[in-house]
């Protein structure tokens, strides 16, 4: 039976929990040979670009891949996830991917800061207020007993919705007039921002700290100053190969010598324990998000096998026959 899972669907069949433990299950497996992503491939297409992302999950049962695009078409158009059943190639479920893809984004965030900040931290501090902003906060907050979240984002307004929204939901967030106010003695800081400039400055990060960067995943865009860089004891990404054409935050550093990109470490081998991660409560470390497919895979075969259970989704046919 193949199925197409949409965004209700999606939605309502898989939530955060599900995603931190399943993205966390993914890269373990990774990390010890029972997983491979492949680097995001780009391609122009028209004013905007074909993206397309694969990974193979032969322990949870699955291989996936999925194709975007962006700027050329409507918001959203083309953006679809196909999972596989690995033992038989046979076509598992079509997914539309905004739901399941900010849930992964956010998930992976959260398992690298399980295994990366202080296990004492209480404190977010947010620059930014999107969609990617909120599945961070819902992420972190899941992992480590959060007190405060200070959060800004350029419109006063939006900013002032975000967090009424995060403390309707039981956040205590509160909006901040500057991104230094936000991250100053934080012990948690989140970058999610389109920023084609840095945001984050080094010089404002307390000994400690750890910071996800989630938004410069294209050339033009850059969230983190090179100080910010230079300061982190422990860098890692969730695919160092992607990192080195796609991650502008430390494409920069390194094209100035400020960073050798043999210090970049993929967060598969950090949770799987085989190279160390922080290794003294002051350390500053830094985790450097792309978006990989291994996720989406783990994800969708959750919402998948659950769809299966409940009768959810729509079937369609089955092109494998």
């Amino acid at each position: 039976m193949t199925l197409f899972l949409d965004e209700a669907a999606v939605h309502r069949l898989v939530d955060m929990d599900d995603a931190l433990e399943e993205v966390e299950n993914a890269f373990r497996a990774a990390g010890t040979g029972g997983a491979s992503n492949v680097p995001r491939i780009r391609a122009p297409l028209g004013d905007g670009t074909l993206r397309i992302t694969a990974a193979v999950f032969p322990s949870r049962g699955y291989y996936g891949v999925k194709v975007s695009t962006s700027t050329v078409f409507a918001r959203g158009t083309g953006r679809v996830f196909y999972l596989y059943e690995h033992g038989t190639g046979r076509l598992a479920a079509a997914v539309q991917v905004f739901g399941l893809g900010t849930l992964r984004t956010g998930a992976v965030t959260g398992v690298a800061t399980k295994h990366l900040a202080n296990a004492d931290a209480t404190s977010i501090g947010v620059i930014g207020t999107g969609r990617q902003a909120r599945t961070q906060v819902w992420a972190v907050s899941r992992v480590r007993h959060i007190e405060e979240i200070r959060v800004f984002g350029r419109d006063p307004d939006r900013r002032s919705r975000f967090c009424a929204d995060l403390v309707r939901d039981g956040y205590p967030a509160t909006p901040v007039g500057t991104a230094e106010e936000a991250v100053r003695d934080a012990d948690i800081v989140v970058t999610a921002t389109t920023a084609t400039k840095p945001v984050l400055r080094g010089a404002w990060l307390a000994p400690g700290t750890h910071v996800n960067a989630v938004g410069a995943n294209y050339e033009h865009r850059r969230e983190l100053d090179t100080a910010t860089v230079e300061r982190a004891a422990v860098i890692i990404t969730d695919d160092p190969e992607q990192a080195r054409y796609e991650a502008s935050d430390l494409a920069f550093p390194a094209a100035e010598g400020a960073l050798d990109w043999e210090r970049v470490r993929g967060l598969d081998e950090i949770v799987a324990g085989t190279v160390p991660g922080r290794e003294s409560h002051d350390q500053i470390t830094l985790f450097e998000s792309l978006g990989v497919a291994l996720g989406d895979v783990a994800l969708a075969a959750r919402a998948y096998e659950r769809a299966v259970a409940t009768g959810a989704g729509e079937q369609i046919p089955d092109l494998s026959e």
